[in-house]
Parts: C-alpha cells; structure tokens; sequence
C-alpha cells in the first residue's frame, strides 16, 4: 500500500523519493516513478496527493489508539470561544478539554523545562479519563538552538518533569520541532542522534521537519533507522516547504494541521497569533480524511493535532476532520464552539453517550 507526495521537489532533487508508508525494505536503486493507475487523485495546494484505491480506506472506525486534540490549552483568546465565559469553581481547562477529546500536546515544555509536579497535576485533571495521553514538545534549546545540547544538569531538569507522564503510561511522544530553516544535513542529524542518546530509549522521538529536503528517501530511511516518528504537516505552502504527506517511519503515526495563512506565516513581522490564525473549510479537511484513514489503517497508533489555535480553530478543525473520518462517532462539542462555527451543530451529540463521558 503506497502513497506518494509527488512532484514535490524539482525535478534535480527528486531523488528515490519514498515509496511506502512505512518499509524501506527492497528500494530500487533508480528514481521511482509511482504508478497512478486504478488511483483516485487528490488535489491539494501546489502539489498533487494520490491514494490508493479509494476501496482500501473506505471503512474506517476510531479506535483506541487514534488520538487527537490541540496544540495547548493557555490562550487567553479562547475564554468565550472554547471555555465557558463564567468558569464554575474549580475549572480548569485540561480536564474540561478531556471531555470532547484525547490528546494533549504540551506547549509548555518547548519554552523551558516543566515542573514533575505540574505534570503530576496534568494526570490527576484527566484522571477520570482512562484513554487520555500526552505529547509532550520538545524543549526549544533541543531544536533551535545551533550550540550544543544543554549542560547534563539542564537535560535532567527536562526529563524529570516530563517522567511522571511516561511513568503514568500515558506518555505518546516528545515532539521534536524543527524550523523551517533546518535543512536535511550531517548537523540536524548528529543533533537528533544525540537526543536520542541522551533522552530515555523507551520515549518515542517524533520529528516535525518543515523543508522538503526530508522527502528523500535516504532522509526518511535515516528517521526509520533511528527510530524516530515522521510528522505529517499541513502548512502554508511556499519555496521549498514541505507539502502534505501520508508517511510513516515508526509504528507512530503523526499529522499536525498548522493553517494555511501564508501571508502571515511568511511575515516576519506577524506575531504568533496571525501565523496561526486559520479557519478549515470542510474541503480542505476533508484533503486529509483518505492520509488519515490509511496512516491509522489496522489500528496502527495515530495522532492528529490541531496548531491553527487563534479563537479555538484548532478544536473546531480537529472535531470537523474526526467527524468526517467517522461520522458514527459519538462527539460533543464545546457548548461556545457552536456559537461561532455552526458547522459543529451537526455534528454535536448531546443526548448521546459521548466518546470521552467518565
């Protein structure tokens, strides 16, 4: 079972593109060229997407192991847009979000290191949660930071904190992010062997790269044979980035939605609001249900994250895209989301047994 992300690269660079979606095993020593015949053909923004026959992912049902959620729950813009405006005692927005959805992933700990007894908190707020887990971001100094690793007793401050989510069980990942400007080359690769070195064998690294240089399959080959996730991406397309893809390097598989607000993404002057300021039509979710349902095929573990966070489109996108997916499945919605996207009317639930009701 294949799926390509074709002519992504000029045609001087397309070089043994991947050709599965997880195996490496047996490549050609030429330049693959797919065989689009008896596909179904998926257009998205500056680049083609194609897909096995429609029939090999046509039945799909949500399993234990597909989680989704956001990209962080501290935005101030959210209050009377994903939170109630009147908060009852108590409240706290882990646990409110744990009951439309699975999966958190943690923006915290890309900026410093997080406390053992916050994340101890994080598990008592979603305690009633069973099938609840985390993905932790990885600490900035990890990714964008060209000097060395942190001192040694830096990197144990880091892992101590995130060590009572991995203890917990309900540790998915640790995100590693890359900008843009990272390039395939000998130095990222050092870095993430050395991440790999230095942080517990038992994680699970996943590896967010925004360049289409990583589209080479000795580049794909070399996040397999490390171990190391691919994460899948939409983002605003320009020179050199990294289109949609379905691919798989580990067991894991990743998607994170970014928007696509290229104007701002772009601008060096836009804060971090206008970058992600991006609301999902339904067709342009709907590019993402057939990657989705292959990636997650068998129920092989999944993860999708929405990072389009400006206003709580990060939520409506992620329960837009899990409903179309499965629109069996029991959702509920945030009582505020359905005053500000009347598309989630449709799918909310109320009378029914929700997925994540204790």
């Amino acid at each position: 079972m294949s799926f390509y992300a074709k002519d992504a690269l000029p045609a001087s660079e397309r070089i043994r593109m991947h050709p599965r979606v997880f195996s490496l095993e047996s490549l050609p020593q030429q330049p693959l060229v797919p065989d689009l015949s008896g596909c179904k053909k998926v257009l998205a923004p500056q680049c083609e997407w194609v897909q096995p026959p429609c029939e090999t992912v046509a039945m799909f049902a949500l399993h234990e192991r597909f989680w989704f959620g956001p990209a962080g729950w501290a935005y101030p813009d959210w209050k009377g847009r994903v939170y109630p405006l009147a908060r009852p005692q108590g409240f706290h927005p882990l646990r409110y979000l744990a009951g439309f959805m699975n999966l958190m992933e943690v923006n915290a700990s890309f900026y410093a290191p997080v406390s053992a007894s916050a994340a101890s908190q994080w598990l008592e707020l979603v305690a009633d949660h069973p099938e609840f887990r985390f993905v932790i971001k990885g600490w900035q100094r990890f990714t964008h930071d060209p000097d060395a690793l942190p001192a040694s007793a830096a990197l144990e401050q880091w892992v101590a904190g995130v060590q009572p989510l991995a203890d917990s069980g309900r540790l998915l990942a640790v995100l590693l992010q890359f900008p843009i400007s990272v390039l395939d080359s000998p130095w990222v690769r050092q870095r993430l062997l050395a991440l790999r070195a230095v942080l517990p064998a038992s994680w699970t690294l996943a590896v967010e790269v925004r360049h289409q240089t990583w589209l080479r399959t000795d580049s794909l080959g070399f996040l397999e044979k490390h171990g190391f996730a691919f994460v899948n991406i939409d983002q605003p397309q320009g020179r050199g980035t990294l289109p949609p893809t379905a691919l798989r390097t580990h067991e894991l598989g990743y998607v994170r939605l970014h928007g696509r607000n290229a104007a701002a993404w772009f601008d060096t002057g836009a804060g971090r609001d206008a970058r992600y300021d991006w609301h999902y039509s339904q067709r342009e979710l709907e590019e993402w249900v057939a990657p989705l349902r292959l990636l997650s095929a068998g129920g092989a573990p999944t993860v999708l994250v929405g990072n389009n966070h400006f206003h709580g489109k990060a939520v409506a996108a992620v329960l837009s895209l899990v409903h179309a997916l499965a629109p069996q499945a029991a959702l509920k919605v945030p009582e505020p989301l359905l005053h500000h996207f009347s598309e989630l009317r449709s799918i909310h639930a109320p009378q029914q047994r929700g997925l994540f009701d204790p």
